[in-house]
């Protein structure tokens, strides 16, 4: 117990170290870049000034990277700084709980509620990268008409942007944000199809580029796109149709286990209980929530590669 107390302690000094060392960086960077805009004036120079501060405030840390792109496809556009104080706050959790509820408890409740709140994330992003490839060929038939007219791509995305609902809206938003501040169209465009995850956007942030270096129609890029964007979700429809009683079974499969073991420990509390407090039994114990564990995953594999991209 005095080992937890000193290790839940040394946890909370550390956070708040690193919390107050962040607010500190935030101000200072803050307090950077308004005296170079002061200085600047201009406004060309002062859009050139915040387009390096922001490439300069890019995520290096590849561990931070990929819980930040996990937050941001469920499009809740947090700073690195916010996520990391998030990670920084649950990691904080766990001595309170091992404190509050015990060892075994502590960690089965963080582990547990860790895994939900993956799972959440995960759902809602599958939500929304579902629901752009869905309004990806309207929104290209928009930028199409417009780049018809004679405007840069650029200028087409930044005039469908004003009428495409959500959640792509937000997505090219912050695409002709990024532009407006010095960045290329092509990288900004890959760089949000790493986040999202989008091999569609990745093609059009090719084209881009191939259209910037040689030139060339973009028009006819597009609509070869819009074909193989709609053809492709018909087929993923279909597919899912074909395997909607595996994938059912497979759900089946993954929840009974689950609901087995919560009604024994509603009928008797004292089944596990006893189990636990042998060596014997924390090793069947422990074994069967790795088997669980994998087993699920295995079949979330299986599921997404019978469903396609979705």
């Amino acid at each position: 117990m005095l080992l937890l107390i000193v290790l839940a302690l040394t946890l909370m000094m550390a956070g708040v170290a690193v919390l107050l060392a962040l607010r500190a960086t935030d101000r200072q960077r803050q307090e950077d870049v308004n005296l170079r805009l002061r200085v600047l004036g201009n406004a060309e120079d002062a859009a050139t000034v915040a387009a390096q501060l922001s490439s300069a405030q890019q995520v290096h840390n590849p561990l931070l990277r990929f819980f930040c792109h996990v937050v941001w496809r469920t499009g809740v556009e947090y700073s690195p700084q916010t996520v990391l104080r998030l990670l920084l706050g649950i990691l904080l959790l766990l001595p309170l709980l091992l404190l509050v509820l015990g060892v075994a408890l502590g960690l089965l409740v963080f582990v547990g509620g860790l895994g939900l709140g993956w799972l959440l994330l995960l759902r809602q992003a599958g939500r929304r990268r579902r629901r752009i490839i869905e309004q990806f060929p309207a929104f290209l038939e928009s930028v199409s008409r417009v780049l018809a007219a004679g405007n840069t791509l650029e200028e087409a995305i930044s005039s469908s942007v004003r009428e495409a609902p959500d959640p792509i809206r937000p997505l090219f938003v912050s695409v002709g944000r990024q532009v407006r501040l010095g960045a290329p169209i092509e990288t900004v465009l890959h760089e949000q199809a790493e986040i999202n995850e989008l091999r569609d956007l990745k093609i059009l942030a090719m084209a881009a580029s191939i259209n910037r270096k040689y030139g060339g129609s973009l028009r006819s890029v597009l609509r070869s796109l819009i074909q193989a964007v709609r053809a492709r979700d018909n087929a993923q429809r279909e597919l899912r149709a074909l395997t909607a009683e595996t994938r059912f079974s497979a759900m089946v499969l993954s929840v009974i286990p689950i609901v087995i073991m919560i009604y024994i420990v509603w009928q008797n509390p004292d089944y596990y209980t006893q189990m636990w407090q042998q060596l014997s039994g924390k090793i069947l114990l422990g074994g069967s929530l790795v088997l669980q564990v994998l087993g699920m995953l295995l079949i979330w594999r299986m599921m997404r590669g019978a469903g396609g991209d979705s």
